[in-house]
Parts: structure tokens; C-alpha cells; sequence
């Protein structure tokens, strides 16, 4: 009798430990991934479609993940203090979009040295230029450069090889503004007859781009085209050529392929604009935070290629 007592006992601390590992493997299984992203602005209509994609890959997920989106209205300390929050609240990773590529230094060595996954997205910061980015640091977005060159070789098939650009930049702290702006540059270069004939800020925002476009008009500056480094400054650009009666004798193209963007080609008013696809941005940035966080090794850069809409392929656009 006792040995078969002792069985039953033997059997049960085994039956017992069976259901503890398979309770400890479950809660593990069922972790919920925390992940926090910083937007450098929510109101900038592009980065609102990244953060669709962001959503909608959330989404799919279910309650495998949950998400903190914060905005940092385009101030450099106050997406600092929230890389920092999210240290302090033990996140699985982090995605920042940046407000400024000049100063992410920091904001690299808090989250690195907290041995949290950092995914940059949409915009490249400076301090890895020319380098590989470190172990623990992932990027998703698309070569900035290229949108310029797509934008100026279209330009210059448009105008027949000769007339006067201007550009309307983006913010002045973003390696996008500047690569976009020097792919322009590049192909004009090759053109002796094409001349890029000034460049001005508009810090991607339709109002003042307005604004700018209308100063130049005033002073009685000439010119055939406008390269805006964005769709937001490109719209802004048709409403002051429409004010001085000057759209149809002026081209202008845009980057993002937004909802307004392409609505403004199909009228005829925005010449042409370049697909920078946003929602795949979001949801390759939040598959990755994910997948690091799970142990799963991803490439380190994740480039999504830029392309060229105009009045013949937009339709191949809407459904983005």
C-alpha cells in the first residue's frame, strides 16, 4: 500500500510540474510586447499616414502589443523627455520619427544604454551618415535623395531641358530637406539650360509655403517650375500661383502622393508628385520593433522605394 501511495505521490508532483512549466510557458507565450512611439509632429499630414500604417500593423496584432504614440510637436526637448519616458516605462523598443536628424545623439545613447531596441523612421539622423548604424539601431524609411532626382528628371523632360527653378525646402534641420533638395540639384547640374534660381524654406507647411511663393512673385522674380520637398508645400504653392493667375504657366511638382496631392493632379494643378509610401513605412517600423523585441533578427536598414506619379499612373496610387 505504501508503494502505491508513494506512486500516486511521485505521479502527482510530476503532473504538478507539468502544469506549473506549462502555466510559466503560457504566460510567457501571452507577454504583451510594450512599444513606444514618438511622432515629430501628429499634424503633419504626412507623418499622420505613417502613423495609420503603425496602427494598422498594431492592429493585426491584437493584444500581443500595445502601443504609447506621443507627439513632440516638432520641439527636440520635449521628444527627448519622452525617448526618456518611455526608458522609465520599461518599453520593449522604441520608434522615434525625428524632429530634428541633427540632434538625436541623445536620445541614441539613453535608449541603447537602457539595452531597449530603437527603430528610427521616415527620416534618417545625421549622426549615422556615411556609417553602419550600432548594434540595437534599426531604420525604416526611403532615400531621400532619390525623390529629388525623380522630381528634377521629370522637370526636365517637362520643360524641354531649359527654364528657371525655384525650391520650396522643407525644415532646415532634416537631412530630408537637404538630400531631397540635392537630388534636384544633381540632375539640374547636368543641364546646362535648367537653373535653380532660388530656395527658401516653407518648413513643409502649406501656409507659409503660400507665403514664399508670393513673395517671389511680388518681386518680379521669373520662373517656369517649383520643386516643393513636399506635397503640403506644393498645394501651398498652387494656392498663390492661382491668386496671381500664374498656375498654368508654372510646373510644379511635389513629394508624397498624399490624398490632397493626388485630388490636385487629377484637376491639373499639381503637375506631378513622388509616392513615398507611408503606411508601409509604419507597419515594416512596428513589424520590426515587434520582431526585436520578440529575439527575431532583422536588417539593420529597410529602404522603400520612391516613385513617380503623374496625371497617366495616379489611379495606380488611390488605393494607397
Amino acid at each position: 500500500m505504501k508503494k502505491i501511495n508513494s506512486i500516486k505521490s511521485t505521479l502527482f508532483v510530476i503532473i504538478l510540474s507539468i502544469l506549473f512549466f506549462n502555466s510559466c510557458a503560457k504566460n510567457k507565450k501571452e507577454k504583451t510586447i510594450k512599444i513606444g512611439v514618438s511622432i515629430a509632429n501628429f499634424d503633419d499630414k504626412f507623418m499622420g499616414y505613417v502613423k495609420d500604417g503603425l496602427e494598422d500593423y498594431q492592429e493585426s496584432l491584437g493584444d500581443k502589443v500595445e502601443v504609447v504614440y506621443l507627439d513632440a510637436k516638432f520641439d527636440v526637448e520635449k521628444q527627448t523627455q519622452q525617448a526618456k519616458f518611455f526608458i522609465e516605462e520599461n518599453m520593449d523598443a522604441v520608434i522615434i520619427i525625428p524632429v530634428s536628424t541633427k540632434e538625436t545623439n541623445k536620445m541614441t545613447d539613453m535608449v541603447l544604454d537602457a539595452k531597449i531596441p530603437l527603430v528610427y523612421l521616415n527620416i534618417f539622423p545625421d549622426e549615422f551618415a556615411n556609417k553602419e548604424l550600432p548594434n540595437g539601431v534599426y531604420y525604416v524609411g526611403s532615400k531621400e535623395i532619390e525623390a529629388g532626382i525623380i522630381q528634377m528628371n521629370y522637370l526636365a523632360e517637362k520643360l524641354g531641358g531649359k527654364g528657371n527653378v525655384v525650391v520650396l525646402m522643407g525644415e532646415l534641420n532634416t537631412s530630408a530637406s537637404y538630400l531631397r533638395t540635392l537630388g534636384a540639384e544633381n540632375v539640374a547640374d547636368e543641364y546646362p539650360k535648367i537653373k535653380i534660381i532660388d530656395k527658401r524654406s516653407a518648413k513643409w507647411l502649406r501656409p507659409l509655403a503660400s507665403s514664399v511663393v508670393e513673395d517671389w512673385l511680388d518681386s518680379g522674380i521669373e520662373f517656369d517650375a517649383i520643386i516643393a520637398n513636399n506635397d503640403e508645400m506644393a498645394i501651398g504653392a498652387i494656392t498663390a500661383l492661382e491668386k496671381y493667375q500664374k498656375l498654368e504657366s508654372v510646373v510644379v511638382v511635389g513629394i508624397d502622393a498624399t490624398k490632397e496631392a493626388i485630388e490636385e493632379l487629377k484637376l491639373g494643378k499639381l503637375s506631378a508628385t513622388v509616392f513615398q509610401d507611408a503606411k508601409k513605412q509604419g507597419e515594416e517600423a512596428l513589424e520590426i520593433a515587434y520582431s526585436v523585441s520578440k529575439g527575431v533578427a532583422v536588417k539593420k536598414e529597410n529602404w522603400i522605394p520612391f516613385q513617380l506619379v503623374t496625371p497617366d499612373n495616379y489611379k495606380d496610387f488611390l488605393k494607397n
